[in-house]
């Protein structure tokens, strides 16, 4: 069977439901509605009931159907919903909380056949065994002519952290002891760690995992452990069903951008989903995203979460692995039902940020548990609703795009830094992981609302082929950052390009140590001498700004240097006159420092003006001359595999606008583009 570059799909069966006797109409009408994918899970507590026998009549059923239908299969692969034979053997390998509450084997909202949430994978013996129940399913379906991946994990985190957001896990021993392992491999010795941590210990034995917020480098070696834990086990994941399947895409998807968070406050500490580790380890990578659910219908969040999700991925193949179809979490209260222009848009916000693949969150209303009757793109009886229709012509729409399947999302030469250094320092420093959440939406905001295009650029990427062609470079809120964060930002710079950084970059080092010098400041930027206030709101004026007294806001901190180099520009002061933003020339490129936290000021929209965008490439790409995106409307550019452009466009007014790209000088005139795009509508769009 051949297998479709863009997928166009969804969510179909989570045991027990649908019942059987709808299995054979329901797949008519997905593919009646212009799908090609379904996705089916594969649980362990419902496969491997007794251990060492495997059930697995449904799911066989169901391939062959898929087979006759010729419907493409991703099969999540769902240990996180266990045997309970295995909680009877093992009994110690219970998730544990840091105040001591153990997890007993329970149901739970996305778990009907129970078994949630499983054990910690530290114990040997409990990965090993679930490594043995993702090997059956690779062996019982990996050479399936329809399967075209095994998802190894459904939404990498820390199982019980969206059900218990105020505790950290897992405090098991076994977890306890790996970390202990894990400093002794960082640190070589007490002593080493002792000067870090600022500890007195006398020996490997005195140490163990922090419980409570109030010192920093134990908390954020706490939390580096477990992301690279989590990436590992999602590697062994990897491994297992490689061994049997070589042959078969191994994937998995996040729940959010684990540095932005579901709702926009963060969390890379709490819930240990960072994309840019775990996109590593697989072949193929996913993001689910809830937008009218989780992220107050913003569309902006939307496509944030996307392009941190396929900046991740690197240039591995992206999907939109789960889009939110229907109501969200319903309980009692209901949730609100998304609409046929909304399905509209978020296919286009997918597509436009790289997804080639789309699996929507579910096909029919979830039947039982406090998920029902949310979620379903179908009407409640299962037949097809306004967003199925909504759907299909999007899906339709693409087909006849057939260059889209092959065409590279091209890279915009601005670009947004992100690190964790400063999300882990943030949520060590009490949970506080919304401010820099918030800040790295502030900046995209403020691209998004100026149609400048932009990327998201991770510390670990900076100096790598995924850094390539950046120009400009925003660094919002980074509170923390390491040696070799500041060594590469430095050699940005020097490089060419031009940095633009805010109050108190790299106040703190990697481990939360204050650091009063900066070679970042002193070396590129000119500025020695850092006194450090915070007020909530502050009010810059530009030095040109004449009887006008133009400038814009900030909030939090506030920064300022008492010596500056005679080279040094100052093209901003805070309201005592006290210089706010300063230009220097370093090396072949340049450096500016705002000395608040604009990108804050931004996302609560307390100023009209928002500075970070002054300095960025306008048009967006080395490949084109100049754009025109109005207000509201979203662009990403393409190449085809015949080297001419294309570009998905989304307008969010109501009334139809019209968008504009000119190629670069000496470009053929083909490659210019200015198209119509209706209200509440995009496309995709080629030169010619």
């Amino acid at each position: 069977m051949k297998k479709q570059k863009i997928v166009f799909g969804t969510q179909y069966y989570r045991p027990p439901f649908p019942d059987r006797q709808a299995w054979s109409a329901d797949l008519d009408l997905i593919v009646a509605s212009g799908m090609n994918t379904v996705k089916l899970w594969a649980v362990w507590s419902w496969i491997e009931r007794t251990a060492g026998f495997y059930y697995f009549e449904d799911l066989d059923e169901l391939m062959d159907l898929c087979k006759a239908k010729g419907l493409q299969v991703v099969i999540n692969i769902i240990p996180e919903g266990s045997p309970y034979w295995l909680e009877r053997r093992h009994p110690d390998a219970r998730y544990r909380s840091h105040d001591g509450l153990v997890l007993e084997f329970s149901g739970a909202a996305n778990m009907p056949s129970g078994g949630w949430p499983g054990l910690c994978r530290d114990k040997a013996e409990v990965a090993n065994l679930a490594n043995r129940f993702l090997k059956e399913v690779a062996r019982r379906y990996g050479s399936h002519p329809n399967l075209i991946a095994l998802d190894v994990w459904n939404e990498p985190h820390i199982d019980p952290a969206f059900d218990y957001p105020d505790r950290i896990f897992c405090y098991c021993e076994y977890s306890k002891r790996k970390f202990v392992d894990w400093l002794k491999q960082k640190y070589e010795s007490v002593d080493l760690i002792n000067r870090t941590w600022h500890r007195a210990y006398a020996g490997w034995e005195d140490i163990t995992a922090p419980t409570r917020f109030g010192t920093y480098p134990d908390m954020i070696d706490w939390r580096l452990f477990w992301l690279e834990n989590h990436s590992n086990w999602l590697a062994e994941r990897v491994q297992a069903v490689k061994e049997i399947a070589p042959e078969t895409i191994a994937m998995t998807h996040v729940p959010f951008s684990g540095y932005f968070g579901g709702s926009g406050k963060g969390g890379l500490g709490q819930t240990l989903t960072d994309e840019f580790l775990l996109a590593q380890k697989v072949e193929q990578f996913g993001l689910t995203s809830f937008p009218k659910w989780l992220m107050q219908n913003d569309f902006v969040q939307h496509l944030m979460n996307v392009e941190l999700v396929a900046a991740a991925a690197c240039g591995k193949p992206f999907w939109q692995s789960e889009l939110q179809s229907g109501g969200g979490l319903w309980g009692a209260y209901g949730s609100s039902v998304a609409s046929a222009e909304e399905i509209r848009l978020w296919n286009w916000g997918a597509l436009a940020g790289g997804a080639k693949g789309i699996m929507y969150w579910q096909w029919k209303p979830e039947p039982s548990g406090m998920e029902s009757p949310g979620f379903g793109l179908t009407e409640l009886d299962g037949q097809l609703s306004v967003r199925t229709k909504a759907a299909q012509a999007v899906a339709r729409r693409v087909s006849d795009a057939e260059d889209l399947e092959t065409a590279t999302l091209l890279r915009p030469v601005n670009g947004i830094y992100v690190s964790r250094t400063s999300a882990l320092f943030t949520f060590a420093a009490g949970r506080s992981d919304a401010l820099y959440a918030a800040s790295l939406y502030g900046v995209y905001r403020a691209f998004f609302d100026e149609g400048i295009p932009v990327r998201f650029i991770h510390g670990d990427q900076l100096r790598d082929s995924c850094g390539a062609e950046l120009k400009t470079l925003y660094v919002p809120a980074a509170l923390a950052l390491s040696p070799d964060e500041l060594d590469n930002l430095i050699a940005f710079v020097t490089d060419g390009g031009t940095l633009v950084v805010e109050a108190c970059t790299g106040l703190f080092d990697h481990t939360g140590l204050l650091q009063p010098r900066s070679p970042l400041f002193e070396e590129a930027g000119g500025l020695k001498n850092q006194v450090v206030d915070s007020l909530d709101r502050l009010e810059i004026t530009w030095a040109d700004s004449g009887q006008t007294k133009k400038g814009f806001s900030g909030r939090y901190y506030r920064q300022t240097f008492n010596f500056r180099e005679k080279d040094v520009e100052v093209l901003a002061s805070f309201e005592n006159g006290e210089a706010a933003v300063c230009l220097r020339r370093s090396g072949k490129g340049t450096i500016v420092w705002i000395g608040t936290l604009s990108s804050i000021a931004g996302q609560t929209r307390f100023t009209e003006e928002r500075p970070m965008t002054k300095w960025a490439v306008r048009n967006g790409y080395t490949e084109i001359q100049s754009l025109c995106v109005p207000q509201n409307t979203f662009l990403r550019l393409f190449r085809s595999e015949n080297a001419s452009f294309g570009l998905i466009a989304i307008n969010y007014n109501m009334e139809p606008v019209e968008v504009r790209v000119e190629a670069q000088n000496g470009s053929v005139s083909q490659n210019n583009i200015t198209v119509i795009v209706p209200g509440r509508d995009g496309g995709y769009f080629k030169a010619g």
